[in-house]
């Protein structure tokens, strides 16, 4: 078990206070990309590592698991939002390491290529999420750093992306290597330019990001990966409102990915911070609500964090209302289409 000191405040019911945006700390100091202000001294300790990091404010995730297979230009057109992440790559069949969307569609099936081509001409970057909640990792069927290097280029080059989410969920009994996965992003992240998100596990309001989470975290600046990491503020117990949980949550891992990264201004680590709701009806006895989303994404936006994202866009339609479980294709609460889309784009990430 990894023991990290928390720097950043707990929130335990009450909305906490915004952090000061980005842009009222750069008026009053006049900010360099890094969130430092020239002719400081350097800040002692491990610092996150540079390199190339994502570009996308906004990452609606898109389900590629799960038929039938979402028309996503109809998001882009009825709401500007050309950007998703589509979800999941998985070992192939027998447990091979050879990417697949799903564990059983390939990479280059001809229904997302087209989806994707109408995405690009709508001025989209898609990024490939590799993980997720079920199925056979090739995290774990991929032997080494370098097979699973190639894994990702290939499923990258697939879709023509530079963009690679990695969601390695383990509380399902799943065993990966944080180090192996480390050193494959490095290497692509060395020889390709490739951009990396880490998808981590939040455990609560109090326990911010799980073990695992920030072993992998670890891991990733070990091996020197310049990465953004991507809260899931999902599917935890809570007390009060929703909408405070999650940006408590999201609060107390900020604070471990400070601790984590002392050498590193806080502005910094927030613009390396990224905060993903699950819409509607959750896994577990909880509903976000589109007030709730606003919330988190304003806050988002306030403490200067680098994105927001959410899971998943066939799920932004109010088509079953009242439902007492989560489902694929529909939130499970009364909403206009496209209504969490539309909040999300209201976020804007730092400069």
């Amino acid at each position: 078990m990894v023991t990290v000191l928390v720097t950043g405040p707990v929130v335990t019911g009450e909305t906490p206070a915004p952090h000061p945006a980005v842009s009222e700390v750069a008026a009053a100091g006049d900010v360099t990309d890094v969130g430092r202000v020239p002719g400081a001294a350097p800040r002692a300790g491990v610092a996150a590592p540079d390199g190339p990091l994502p570009t996308v404010g906004v990452t609606p995730y898109v389900d590629l698991t799960t038929p039938p297979l979402p028309t996503i230009t109809d998001m882009a057109d009825a709401t500007g939002q050309a950007d998703v992440v589509l979800a999941f790559v998985l070992a192939g069949a027998g447990d091979t390491c050879a990417p697949t969307w799903g564990g059983t569609t390939p990479l280059r099936d001809p229904a997302i290529a087209a989806r994707v081509a109408g995405l690009r001409a709508r001025g989209g970057t898609v990024t490939v999420s590799s993980g997720g909640a079920i199925g056979d990792y090739l995290e774990k069927a991929c032997s080494d750093a370098p097979s699973l290097a190639r894994a990702y280029a290939t499923a990258l080059d697939a879709v023509g992306t530079d963009h690679l989410d990695v969601d390695v969920e383990t509380d399902r009994g799943r065993t990966v290597s944080p180090t192996r996965i480390a050193q494959a992003l490095a290497i692509l992240q060395r020889e390709r330019g490739t951009r990396v998100t880490l998808t981590v596990q939040v455990d609560g309001v109090t326990d911010g990001l799980s073990d695992d989470a920030q072993t992998l975290v670890r891991a990733a600046t070990t091996a020197g990966v310049a990465a953004r990491v991507n809260l899931m503020v999902m599917n935890f117990s809570y007390e009060g409102s929703w909408a405070d949980a999650m940006i408590g949550a999201a609060r107390t891992s900020e604070g471990q990915l400070e601790a984590m990264w002392p050498g590193s201004d806080p502005v910094e680590v927030r613009r390396r911070t990224a905060v993903t709701f699950m819409l509607g009806r959750n896994d577990m006895d909880m509903t976000t609500t589109p007030e709730d989303a606003r919330a988190v994404v304003d806050d988002a936006r306030a403490s200067g964090y680098g994105a927001v994202g959410f899971w998943a866009l066939a799920r932004d339609n109010g088509s079953c209302p009242g439902t007492e479980t989560e489902t694929d294709d529909c939130s499970g609460i009364d909403q206009a289409p496209w209504a969490f889309t539309r909040i999300a784009r209201g976020f804007t990430a730092p400069a």
